[in-house]
């Protein structure tokens, strides 16, 4: 992946199941700190053959690190999470 920068849009490989809603998803991906789950847009995910990828702003880039921002409903924060590089998919 290209160098990452400060407002890029990734997308964030996570895991896929139906929400409350048509058009929305209750997704779960992993962050430094353990997994996220919480309901995004149908329109904030794509599918790159069998994996899901949520759509994310980076906030900040760090050595080890992406901050990164999901819109959404989540359980355990506000939409910004630290997730691994190796987590991240050009958008």
């Amino acid at each position: 992946m290209p160098e990452m920068k400060v407002g890029d849009v990734i997308g964030v490989e996570c895991i896929v199941q139906p929400g409350p809603f048509s058009d929305e998803r209750l997704i779960t991906f992993d962050t430094t700190d353990g997994p996220i789950s919480g309901f995004v847009q149908e329109a904030e995910l794509r599918q790159v053959g069998k994996t899901w990828l949520v759509r994310a702003v980076i906030m900040a880039v760090r050595d080890d690190f992406l901050e990164v921002r999901v819109r959404g409903s989540f359980f355990t924060t506000n939409g910004l999470a630290n997730i691994q590089k190796r987590h991240a998919v050009a958008a």
